[in-house]
């Protein structure tokens, strides 16, 4: 197999990633508008603003993936065309420039949560533990979608370095 079908395989995947995402940030909106609506607890009615925070956020994420990844399915076969040694190159430098983002979502993850145990130690205020779980949720959502993220891009890193042997 040439290189590019593995560069390519790479960016349908993300392409399928960023539709699942958008689709979870859109249920995340339209699940805040319905604890709202139905629910019949404060508890409940506090989920609006946390969920819809995350669900716009995951949305915005989820439409950059698929604009940048559109376009590089169809940049990235002709520009491997021209010259694969450099296309190789720079892909290998492109993947180790992103790679810090998942510590990121790591440390945020965790201090997501650790303030989310902080909010339901000290308070007992509805809005104040919706947005406890709103950061839970958010933070746990993260590092889902970025345990598979890596695990894709470090499958492809392989391959890259494969290629410059």
């Amino acid at each position: 197999m040439e290189f590019i079908q593995n560069t390519i395989n790479w960016i349908k995947a993300e392409i399928f990633e960023a539709w699942l995402i958008l689709a979870f940030g859109l249920f995340t909106i339209t699940a805040g508008f319905l604890f709202w609506k139905i629910g019949s607890t404060p508890g409940s009615k506090a989920l609006l603003w946390p969920l819809i925070v995350s669900g716009v956020i995951y949305a915005g994420i989820a439409s950059g993936m698929l604009f940048s990844n559109q376009k590089r399915m169809a940049e990235f076969p002709q520009n491997y065309q021209q010259s694969k040694k450099e296309f190789v190159n720079a892909e290998k430098k492109r993947i180790e420039d992103f790679q810090y983002g998942y510590k990121v979502s790591k440390i945020v993850a965790t201090l997501f949560f650790a303030m989310t145990l902080i909010i339901f130690w000290t308070t007992k205020n509805p809005m104040w533990q919706g947005i406890g779980i709103g950061l839970s949720y958010f933070a746990l959502t993260g590092l889902m979608i970025d345990y598979f993220s890596q695990e894709r891009a470090d499958i492809y890193y392989s391959f890259v370095l494969k290629a410059l042997q």
